[in-house]
């Protein structure tokens, strides 16, 4: 169940993070980052209150918070650097440095995952790698991804830590991790947004697809939580973090963004480490 759960956050982020990078490229990032937070803590909220809940401690609360305002500093820097560089590269160099941080942290806490768990984690992120390989030669491009790794690492760090913040819930909390974690989120996001652009005024036209961000980014949230309550966080961070193959064949289907023979090899080699983790 965990690598079920863990595989439908990561097909949800991947879908979410395309939808964010592209608006970006034609409104601010951190205003896009901002309206998708703020939307989603208006379901997240509700979510919360219908399903069952023992307690909410307050170490419980700090976690959430924190790895709401990891989540949303993530992303603007996320979204930044999809502005800068290609998305099909962008994503996967996040996802990877994202899914590095939580195992570090699983294997120091003394987390021992079994040895097929172990092959197809290092296999998942051997993948992750192998799709972020440059897809287009042409100088410009090549200059402009260059410039979007450092954004596209620093997220990737913020990723991770999000990761790591969400496992120490209680699962007695319910989905209350989700809402608390999304208020944070808003409140850094919406903040850093009126500090920088004085605003949050977008075209009436893009709403909808923030909106669906929105959803699709909570849905995400949800699945991710309950992956980490029921299985080691070293298979379900690994696992969601492989929505960059969602997002790099997204980025080749609808803006043409080529993939080399190595990108599609790493997305085989995604479906064997699904398979050899989902087995354990």
């Amino acid at each position: 169940m965990t690598a079920v759960l863990a595989i439908a956050s990561a097909l949800l982020v991947g879908g979410a993070d395309f939808i964010g990078g592209f608006l970006s490229r034609s409104s601010s990032p951190v205003r896009v980052a901002a309206l998708a937070q703020a939307i989603g803590l208006a379901l997240a909220i509700p979510a919360a209150l219908v399903v069952d809940v023992e307690r909410v401690t307050g170490a419980d609360a700090a976690w959430s918070a924190a790895s709401g305002a990891a989540v949303g500093l993530g992303l603007v820097l996320f979204y930044t650097a999809m502005t800068r560089g290609m998305i099909s590269l962008v994503a996967p160099v996040a996802a990877v440095t994202g899914a590095v941080v939580p195992v570090v942290y699983a294997l120091a806490s003394g987390e021992r995952p079994g040895t097929t768990a172990v092959v197809g984690i290092a296999l998942a992120v051997a993948a992750v790698a192998l799709v972020s390989l440059a897809p287009d030669d042409t100088p410009a491009t090549a200059s402009a991804g260059l410039g979007a790794l450092p954004l596209a690492f620093a997220a990737g760090l913020l990723f991770g830590l999000f990761y790591v913040c969400l496992a120490r819930v209680h699962e007695d909390a319910g989905m209350w991790p989700v809402a608390i974690s999304r208020v944070a989120s808003t409140a850094v996001v919406v903040s850093l947004a009126l500090a920088v652009t004085r605003g949050l005024a977008v075209s009436r036209r893009v709403v909808p697809r923030i909106a669906l961000i929105g959803v699709l980014e909570v849905g995400a949230a949800v699945t991710l939580l309950l992956a980490l309550q029921r299985g080691p966080i070293s298979v379900a961070s690994v696992l969601a973090s492989l929505y960059p193959v969602t997002t790099t064949f997204l980025a080749a289907l609808v803006l043409h963004e080529r993939l080399r023979g190595l990108q599609l090899a790493g997305v085989g080699l995604a479906l064997v480490a699904v398979a050899l983790i989902s087995s354990t």
